[in-house]
């Protein structure tokens, strides 16, 4: 993704405005170790995404982290990828570049994510 496209996502995820009609939210779950401190503040792990309801391109999100910057170096790695299908790249860019003890959780709640995004997204394209 080009930065100028990064950056407009960005500064678009900051807005308080309300999200746009042909967007829907999808909750990702997991569990996360129970020596982690989202475990003592959440009991699990949760990543909510905002995306675009035809292409399922995450415009926004937000996760069940403790701290806000984990939550925008996170939100970095996600915005303009989709919920269409599982993207390896972005599973690899995880791996690679988040060396938290919430690694997994992030990319178990992405999976959820997918798999609830596109049970959906068959269900109503078969109802055409």
């Amino acid at each position: 993704m080009d930065e100028m496209r990064y950056t407009n996502l960005v500064k678009d995820a900051c807005d308080e405005r309300p999200f746009p009609s042909d967007t829907m939210c999808v909750i990702g779950n997991a569990k996360s170790g129970i020596d982690n401190p989202i475990t003592h503040t959440y009991a699990h792990f949760f990543i909510t995404f905002v995306v675009h309801v035809e292409s399922g391109e995450i415009i926004d999100l937000e996760a069940s982290f403790t701290l806000p910057l984990t939550n925008r170096f996170v939100r970095g790695l996600f915005l303009g990828r989709s919920l269409a299908r599982v993207d390896e790249d972005l599973l690899c860019a995880i791996r690679d570049r988040y060396l938290g003890s919430s690694q997994k959780a992030i990319a178990v709640a992405y999976k959820d994510a997918v798999k609830k995004f596109c049970q959906v997204h068959r269900r109503s394209s078969t109802t055409e």
